[in-house]
């Protein structure tokens, strides 16, 4: 069944993809044609079209309407062309259509015939001949001049695919055609670097003896080279090496950065951060910045100004006794991160500041009490399972928890508890086995956490609050029993914003081509108060067949949706011609 368009469809200059037109094996009435109309004609096997005229020529005061072959005219225009010496572009007839000669078509030249090889036929309708062409250049087409006439007797080589080595042709000074080709010396020479007077020299021998003395010698903070013999380097390394980029090291690294020590200290007990420390030895090698350590010190105590080799200014306080022997030591810094490549950090010292790494120790006590999940609680029969209530309960660490898994009331010493699935129950202290001491007999010996206890509210999705919710039994149906209990199911709506209207009262607004039906939202009781016309959408079907259409639906934006029919359709009539809107409040 066909579907039932009442108006124009405007596509809004979008294309129809796979169309097919209608087929018919003969033209359709009178009746039931309109001008432009088009279909296919199954018989002749050709696209016709219903035109307003098919009289040959047109009569306008008289025309006669018909079926046509679609690119057929009724008017063909002869169109025969002027012989001349040549075919001048403006003699063209566009309206011709159909079986029309174009007559004999003819090219000459003014002064004769053209000599095969030495002419071509110029601009200006004559034979010509190649003469007085411009030298070529970078942008334009011309002559040029060999280097000389000499015939090359060496074979040309294989066109090479290798980058680099395809090279231009230029012009020299004689308009002659030359290549600029790259050239490398592979000659063995040798070469003197020499460097301004004050620097470092770099000198570089031939290669003809096994003693060449090679000496690289580097600047403060950089790395000294040296020839040891003919196939050793040595590097000696400044106190204070720098590392522009990536250092890639095999082997063993070993480092010592131990500033130096003092056996005594003359300041006997606190030492703040202000106070200058004196030691009765010298130290030359404290910098800012070395860690102190050594009995009874502060860890990651550092030196935060220097005054000489005894006297020093801490970076916090501490307490130093008299005769502690204090060690000096330096920090390695790293400016990017330091790949382990899966090893171990072995003897990491206990961390500090917030900062500091730890050790797994540390770690093991500071997660001490977070207790961990033991499994699943079933209260259906007290005490429940595992037991936690009587003197047969299951021994649990601080922080270790269950989660009611089978809701049900479990009997505690003092006082009886009602769990439901989903709650959670946690150790509140280290709880031993068997009702001994510190045994789990009473309620207060746990948190239970009754995780569905609050009321659940409507809000966003990440600003509503979850907990328990009701549910309104004409709308819903939730289940009670298992193993669905608790399931939640919408019930089959109707909608009550809906109104079905009989499409009646229709007003001819075009003499016969078009019937206007008017439902005011506003006054129609049915709709209910306050209903606005903005705020409705409707479909229209058929009232017998219930065959979905599509008039043109407007509105005033108020008050009224107006539904549009062409052509005219029968006003309210409950047959083939009856029409209903199912209209939606939304």
């Amino acid at each position: 069944m066909a579907i039932n368009f009442l108006n124009t469809v405007n596509f809004n200059l979008n294309s129809v993809n796979n169309i097919r037109i209608q087929n018919l094996g003969t033209d359709p009435s009178a009746a039931n044609s309109a001008i432009g109309q088009i279909y296919f004609n199954t018989t002749v096997d050709t696209l016709k079209q219903y035109v307003a005229d098919t009289q040959n020529p047109p009569v306008p005061g008289a025309p006669t309407p018909g079926w046509v072959e679609v690119g057929v005219s009724t008017a063909v225009e002869d169109f025969t062309n002027i012989n001349g010496t040549y075919v001048s572009n403006s003699i063209v007839n566009t309206k011709a259509t159909g079986n029309v000669s174009t007559g004999t078509v003819d090219l000459s030249a003014v002064d004769g015939t053209s000599v095969a090889g030495t002419r071509f036929l110029s601009k200006d309708n004559e034979w010509a001949v190649v003469s007085n062409v411009a030298i070529a250049t970078a942008t334009t087409l011309g002559t040029v001049k060999l280097f000389s006439d000499t015939e090359q007797t060496v074979a040309a080589a294989t066109i090479s695919a290798t980058a680099l080595r395809t090279y231009g042709v230029q012009f020299n000074s004689s308009d002659q055609m030359v290549v600029n080709v790259p050239w490398t010396d592979t000659n063995v020479v040798t070469y003197t670097l020499d460097v301004p007077t004050g620097t470092t020299d770099i000198n570089l021998k031939g290669s003809d003896g096994t003693d060449d003395p090679i000496t690289i010698s580097g600047s403060a903070n950089q790395i000294a080279v040296s020839r040891a013999s003919a196939s050793k380097l040595e590097i000696a390394l400044t106190p204070d090496v720098t590392i522009e980029d990536d250092l890639t090291v095999g082997g063993i690294i070993t480092q010592t950065q131990t500033g130096g020590s003092s056996t005594t200290g003359v300041n006997n007990g606190a030492v703040s951060n202000s106070d200058a420390l004196v030691l009765t030895a010298d130290n030359t090698a404290i910098v800012v910045g070395m860690v102190l350590s050594g009995t009874g010190i502060v860890e990651n105590i550092t030196i935060a100004t220097v005054t000489d080799a005894k006297t020093f200014v801490l970076s916090s306080a501490t307490n130093i006794a008299n005769t502690t022997t204090i060690t000096f030591s330096e920090t390695n810094s790293f400016a990017t991160q330091l790949d382990m490549n899966n090893n171990r950090i072995a003897e990491v010292k206990t961390g500090i500041v917030g900062t500091d790494a730890v050790n797994l120790a540390q770690v093991n006590s500071l997660i001490a009490g977070n207790g961990s999940f033991k499994g699943a609680y079933n209260a259906t029969n007290d005490p429940g399972s595992p037991i936690i209530s009587t003197n047969n309960n299951v021994a649990l660490s601080k922080g270790d928890y269950f989660v009611v898994t089978s809701g049900g009331v479990i009997t505690f010493s003092d006082k009886a508890v009602t769990v439901e699935v989903g709650d959670f129950i946690f150790a509140e202290d280290d709880i031993a086995a068997g009702g001994g001491v510190g045994a789990g007999t009473a309620s207060t010996e746990y948190i239970i956490v009754i995780a569905d206890a609050n009321l659940a509210t409507a809000g966003t999705l990440t600003g509503a609050q979850r907990g328990v919710a009701g549910f309104d039994e004409d709308i819903f149906t939730v289940t009670t029993t298992s193993p669905t209990a608790g399931f939640v199911s919408l019930n089959k709506q109707t909608n009550p914003y809906g109104i079905s209207v009989l499409l009646e009262d229709g007003v001819d607004n075009a003499a016969g081509t078009e019937t206007t039906f008017t439902v005011d939202i506003t006054t129609d009781a049915r709709f209910g108060t306050g209903a606005k016309a903005k705020n409705c959408k409707a479909e229209v079907i058929t009232e017998v067949g219930r065959l979905t259409s599509y008039p043109e639906v407007t509105g005033n934006g108020v008050g009224s949706m107006i539904f549009k029919f062409k052509p005219v359709v029968a006003d309210g009539v409950v047959d083939t011609s009856g029409y209903r809107a199912l209209i939606s409040i939304v």
